[in-house]
């Protein structure tokens, strides 16, 4: 008996490592979907193919919108003919710790650097609605920025990823909404001497119930605030 009860007690072992490794493999498959999902919509944003103009802010800067595959909600682009160096706008975009002082127009912002390398940095943000009804908003990214994994023309480009089982030390609720579909690229066209087009395309999904029309208006909003703190920031170092 002791001998049967020795390979019924082995095999179970083993069946569990089995389930234990379909889990994990489940799981991985998940993260690796997401990141995927996000890495397809990042190649649909940085297509030049199907935008189309949305609104002339001034004599130098557009709103464009592209429709994405698969997605209700549109990309939306902003871009401007400017005499700041790029390369400028660059070290703004790395520099995450200090969107607090750049990003005027985001209201309360936490970001928070969970690792970073040569080729690019997994950060993390946290936006608190200052508006009734409306939850705030959480989310990972990773941000690529070297020149030897990147088009030449491209500043940075970012993901949403998968959350993360961490220990949240920046204070934040609970109930704030987890975003994990989204990207956004930043990019430059040399025109002329000391003129480049600059550019910033995003596609982000708000979560929550908002209807899509608002989302559409807070999208615009947001992109252009972003865009405008940025490039503002990066002219005072000319």
């Amino acid at each position: 008996m002791g001998f049967y009860n020795a390979i019924y007690f082995n095999l179970k072992q083993k069946n569990c490592k089995m389930k234990f490794i379909i889990i994990f493999q489940l799981i991985a498959f998940c993260i690796c979907e997401t990141n995927f999902n996000n890495s397809m919509l990042l190649d649909q944003i940085k297509s030049d193919k199907s935008w189309k103009d949305l609104k002339v802010v001034n004599k130098n800067t557009l709103i464009k919108i592209k429709k994405i595959d698969g997605f209700d909600l549109p990309a939306i682009s902003v871009e401007r003919v400017t005499s700041i160096d790029p390369n400028k706008v660059k070290d703004i975009l790395i520099d995450i710790l200090n969107y607090n002082n750049v990003l005027k127009s985001s209201g309360s912002l936490k970001t928070k650097i969970i690792s970073k390398n040569n080729q690019y940095l997994d950060g993390y943000q946290y936006i608190k609605s200052e508006l009734p009804f409306i939850s705030s908003r959480e989310y990972y990214f990773r941000m690529s920025y070297s020149k030897i994994f990147l088009d030449s023309n491209i500043l940075v480009h970012w993901y949403l990823l998968e959350k993360k089982n961490e220990t949240n030390d920046l204070g934040n609720p609970d109930d704030a909404v987890y975003l994990d579909f989204g990207a956004g690229i930043w990019l430059f066209e040399k025109i002329e001497k000391n003129k480049y087009l600059i550019s910033y395309r995003l596609y982000m999904d708000p979560g929550g119930s908002l209807p899509d029309f608002i989302i559409k208006k807070v999208n615009e909003s947001s992109i252009y605030n972003i865009f405008n703190d940025v490039i503002n920031e990066a002219s005072k170092s000319k």
